[in-house]
């Protein structure tokens, strides 16, 4: 009878959330109306990508009890609903308040409808990372907008920092909003909690670091060192140029291409010939850029972001796979180790930005140089696509070459 009971107290909290939810979902339809009827097709094309992440569970379960919380979905419908009133929030708040909307659908969809399980720390991670990869992402789509069909959405580099900034604080918050609520809502409430189970040891074949490009150990040590003289003659010219941004630069990239030595003696990675060149070249690259090389090439620093985002991914991917090897509160399948090091890259590359924007202005408030600087909206937006690019190659390909890694830094860290 108990039994029974509850059954009919979990029928009744679903049918009472996807009642809700229903409400706000079709409140965003109404709100792509809205921006349809002014012509704000973009509006348009966020909102109806934004329903279309709401729904997935019901289109993969095909009930329409399949509902994400209500309460996720208020912050989503919120800034959707304020551009075409114009009564509410304003346009750039809005953004990044539907952008953290969005990002927590999402960890509540990954937790509470498939097999993956975020322990409440990467839970905070996944939100923040979601939001800003998302809001880097929504930045590029109005800049591409902007240069083909001669928009405004974009007002200034400024302005969109200050977004991405906005959007990376929504982003912490609903983090921890999905830990300390979300994460507590009891799956039942939903009813499609995932019967999967974990399945460790099965999804990736783990290819050997040994496999390199056959060059001994010395040969190998000789290339370091001689990208490291290289360096050393950029920093010479740096100190007799009094220029800071090259000497701290180069002085930083010196010191990274130290970092393979340094994983293989002290904690016994596996570093071959092509993980210490994907360590190494993009920060010599970056090193010698700030000779000149980025303003008098212009796809230096398109080039240099490209690699530098793909070892990005590498070390997010190794991490994290370590993680959960080890870990029995993380469960991150082959699929969403897919998608996850795409949002972390592109996250990483907003990051990046946020950091040049900071020290810029940090620079023009003392009137020093800057380490690292910015040139421009469409040099900041083509950085973004390339970190993409660097993160796709990482997620289609550098994966199951790093699980060996990962699997060697799972072992040896976690277990000593």
């Amino acid at each position: 009878m108990l039994s029974t009971e509850t059954t009919d107290e979990e029928t009744t909290g679903q049918h009472r959330n996807a009642l809700l939810a229903w409400v706000l979902v079709t409140t965003m339809v109404i709100a792509v109306l809205a921006s349809a009827f002014r012509g704000d097709y973009l509006w348009v094309g966020f909102g109806i990508t934004s329903i279309l992440l709401a729904l997935i569970p019901v289109f993969v379960f095909r009930r329409p009890t399949a509902m994400v919380p209500w309460e996720s979905l208020l912050a989503v419908a919120l800034g959707l609903i304020s551009v075409p009133l114009g009564s509410l929030l304003p346009r750039s708040v809005a953004t990044f308040v539907a952008v953290a909307g969005l990002a927590l659908v999402l960890a509540v969809e990954f937790d509470a409808f498939t097999a993956v399980e975020l322990s409440p720390l990467f839970a905070v991670l996944f939100v923040v990372v979601a939001t800003m990869a998302s809001a880097g992402v929504w930045a590029v789509v109005q800049w591409v907008a902007d240069s083909v069909l001669g928009t405004q959405n974009l007002r200034s580099l400024t302005n969109m920092m200050w977004s991405l900034f906005a959007a990376t604080v929504a982003g912490v918050v609903a983090g921890l909003l999905f830990t300390a609520y979300f994460r507590r809502i009891d799956t039942a409430r939903f009813g499609f909690g995932s019967e999967d189970g974990r399945k460790r040891g099965a999804e990736t074949t783990a290819v050997g670091a040994t496999e390199g490009w056959g060059l001994s150990e010395t040969r190998q040590r000789q290339v370091v060192r001689g990208f490291q003289l290289a360096l050393v003659g950029v920093l010479l010219y740096g100190l007799y140029e009094v220029n800071v941004g090259i000497i701290v630069n180069t002085a930083v990239a010196l010191a990274l291409t130290e970092l393979p030595a340094l994983l293989e003696r002290n904690y016994g990675l596996p570093m071959d010939t092509r993980l210490t060149l994907w360590i190494v070249v993009p920060v010599f690259l970056h090193a010698i850029g700030t000779v000149g090389l980025y303003q008098s090439i212009g796809l230096w620093d398109q080039l240099t972001h490209a690699l530098s985002s793909s070892l990005v991914a590498a070390a997010g991917y190794t991490v994290v796979r370590a993680l959960d090897v080890h870990a029995d509160s993380i469960y991150l399948p082959k699929e969403f180790m897919f998608v996850f090091i795409l949002l972390f890259t592109l996250a990483f590359g907003v990051l990046w930005e946020l950091l040049e924007f900071g020290l810029d202005g940090v620079a023009s408030m003392t009137g020093t140089q800057s380490v690292l600087a910015q040139y421009s909206l469409g040099n900041t937006m083509l950085d973004l696509v390339f970190d993409t690019i660097g993160g796709v190659v990482v997620a289609l390909w550098g994966a199951r070459y790093l699980s060996h890694v990962a699997d060697t830094l799972a072992s040896d860290t976690f277990q000593s």
